[in-house]
């Protein structure tokens, strides 16, 4: 019984808790995508993701000699599909967009 009740309290706690996250966590992406203008460099956008400490993951191109990249500022959470996808091209920043999706970009890309 005495099992019972504890996982019912957690399970209110975790009720209460997950949404709260939630918001902060898309806040948070929100923000920093708001943030990024076209043209800035990559050491100006590195030091925001450093600010907003946010999670940046999905580093992919190459950003040498005029080269193609993306990035992905995603939130803290997981199970939470809501990130930012950042375009650039050589040292500079192109597009920052919100994706609220079940799948990234490099997802669907990967289906081979």
């Amino acid at each position: 019984m005495k099992i019972l009740v504890n996982l019912i309290q957690l399970a209110i706690i975790t009720a209460i808790i997950l949404p709260v996250l939630y918001i902060w966590e898309t806040d948070k992406v929100d923000k920093f995508c708001k943030k990024i203008e076209p043209g800035i460099t990559q050491e100006k956008y590195l030091d925001l993701v450093e600010q907003h400490n946010v999670k940046l993951t999905e580093v992919v191109g190459d950003g040498i000699l005029g080269g193609h990249w993306h990035a992905t500022v995603k939130t803290h959470l997981p199970l939470l599909q809501y990130h930012c996808q950042t375009k650039g091209v050589s040292k500079l920043v192109v597009t920052a967009d919100i994706v609220k999706s079940l799948e990234s970009e490099t997802d669907v890309l990967d289906v081979n």
